[in-house]
């Protein structure tokens, strides 16, 4: 006799493919706005994030780099990530978004960023804008209202 699938194998939840689009206002960077764009899928999380502000307004953003990031089993503490994509001037906020969220989630987690919060940037603003992003991403997970919605 044959062995029976399970009931979980055989009936997959779909996954979610109404991404969830998040605005975000960034206090330490004067009239710039964080997007995020998040759709969780069942077995990882898809995020591209952006920036706009009054003075590209109309401008198109570049595509910026893609971060793929996966929790570590063996170290719980940690994320391992690859960049799939690299552009110089977004590929470590969106190592650091990427391997911060897929710690937090436990799952997969891609991050498509071109986030550009100027020329001569301070640490404190990019602190900022990194720590919007993670929490704006896991208020929506966690089911809470972060920021305007779109």
């Amino acid at each position: 006799m044959a062995s029976e699938i399970p009931d979980q194998l055989s009936s997959p939840a779909p996954p979610s493919l109404h991404p969830k689009h998040i605005a975000i206002p960034l206090r330490l960077t004067p009239h710039t706005t964080l997007h995020i764009q998040l759709t969780q899928l069942e077995t990882s999380n898809l995020i591209f994030l952006t920036t706009t502000d009054p003075s590209n307004s109309n401008a198109l953003s570049a595509l910026g780099s893609f971060v793929y990031a996966m929790p570590n089993r063996l170290n719980p503490s940690e994320s391992i990530s690859t960049p799939l994509h690299s552009v110089p001037h977004s590929i470590d906020f969106a190592t650091r978004v990427a391997k911060i969220l897929a710690r937090k989630t436990g799952k997969p987690t891609y991050v498509g960023c071109s986030v550009n919060l100027g020329i001569g940037v301070m640490v404190e603003e990019e602190i900022e804008a990194v720590k919007k992003s993670v929490e704006g991403v896991m208020e929506e997970i966690s089911g809470g209202v972060n920021g305007v919605k779109e």
